[in-house]
């Protein structure tokens, strides 16, 4: 397996970035309400972030950080703390985002995998995370690395219970990840049409992280939606040449079942990503299922979740001849060089 080796194993080693994530200095001590920033799989990953935050009593909302840069006085006007999200902590529009954050006076927190690149000078803190960097274009360990952190920073400051579930996430996330592999390894061998992921609430971040990683690696269709949404519009054009994957919630479980049910109507190639207690509440609902271990509440499982998406494009690119490692027409960081 030459192609695609480096994505491959940045996907299969993403436990041990996780434990160096449990074991990380990560200050937490912002003024609410915070602003959270991406641009790309960091905008995606602060969509989840700021659903989670709502869930739990923390006021954070996010935006592309292009929403930051185009009307910084408008956007900023209502926070008082910024959180910048970049892997490479060098993307043109992350460094501008939190320079104009500092200059209308407020308190910026960087996310990174390199502690050392110029968003850690042009922030008030940082949190970075080495390990978790994935040395490749393609985001994969580093969007559940700083997820996972998030979640931590969240769980001990609000609901301290789902501490210990977090920490059993990471001891099961090896025979996840291979699991996962197998599964979608059947699933996509002959490549589907288009791949359409649906995802509510915290997951639909999620969802639009694994359409992109298609997208990216792949070069092929693919697209998200909320479940609810897909009704409108997009259930036209499904056919069995399409690969639908649910990820499933238990609190939406009731909604999310009748779609599935009305969705093996149009496709037999259909995933279900869920934690057991949706299944246990639908025990027979049709396709192919994948289980996400543990117990708690599910809220707290995408960095589990997003993993079978990634295996989608990792095997999607490999099949069609392309080349993970290197997609086509994208660089590992976004350099503009028109200022703001």
């Amino acid at each position: 397996m030459d192609k695609g080796l480096t994505v491959y194993n940045a996907i299969m080693a993403q436990s041990e970035a996780w434990k160096d994530v449990l074991l990380a200095n990560l200050p937490f001590d912002f003024k609410q309400p915070i602003l959270c920033v991406g641009s790309g799989t960091s905008f995606y990953l602060s969509s989840v972030i700021a659903h989670l935050g709502a869930q739990v009593g923390v006021r954070i909302r996010s935006l592309p950080t292009q929403g930051l840069i185009l009307e910084p006085q408008q956007t900023l006007q209502s926070v008082e703390s910024v959180m910048v999200i970049s892997r490479s902590g060098t993307t043109s529009e992350g460094l501008w985002a939190a320079e104009l954050a500092r200059r209308h006076g407020k308190t910026v927190l960087g996310v990174t995998c390199d502690g050392k690149a110029p968003l850690a000078s042009a922030v008030d803190q940082v949190w970075a995370f080495p390990s978790a960097h994935d040395h490749s274009v393609v985001m994969t360990r580093s969007f559940t690395a700083m997820l996972l952190a998030f979640e931590r920073v969240l769980a001990e400051k609000v609901v301290p219970e789902s501490s210990d579930m977090l920490r059993n996430m990471v001891s099961y996330a090896p025979d996840y990840i291979l699991h996962s592999k197998e599964v979608i390894e059947k699933l996509v061998q002959a490549s589907p049409r288009r791949l359409y992921i649906l995802g509510a609430g915290a997951r639909y971040g999620i969802a639009l992280e694994g359409a992109l990683k298609s997208l990216e690696m792949a070069n092929e269709n693919a697209y998200a939606f909320g479940p609810l949404e897909f009704r409108h519009g997009p259930w036209g054009s499904v056919s069995d040449d399409d690969l639908i994957v649910v990820l499933g919630q238990t609190v939406y479980a009731r909604h999310e079942r009748q779609i599935v049910q009305d969705l093996a109507q149009r496709t037999s190639r259909l995933l279900v990503i869920a934690h057991e207690s949706w299944f246990d509440q639908a025990p027979g609902i049709p396709g192919h299922r994948l289980v996400l271990p543990g117990k708690g509440d599910d809220l707290w499982m995408g960095p589990l979740a997003v993993i079978p998406l990634q295996w989608i494009g990792w095997h999607w690119a490999v099949n069609t001849g392309g080349n993970p490692d290197a997609p086509r027409d994208l660089t590992a960081v976004v350099d503009l060089n028109y200022g703001f």
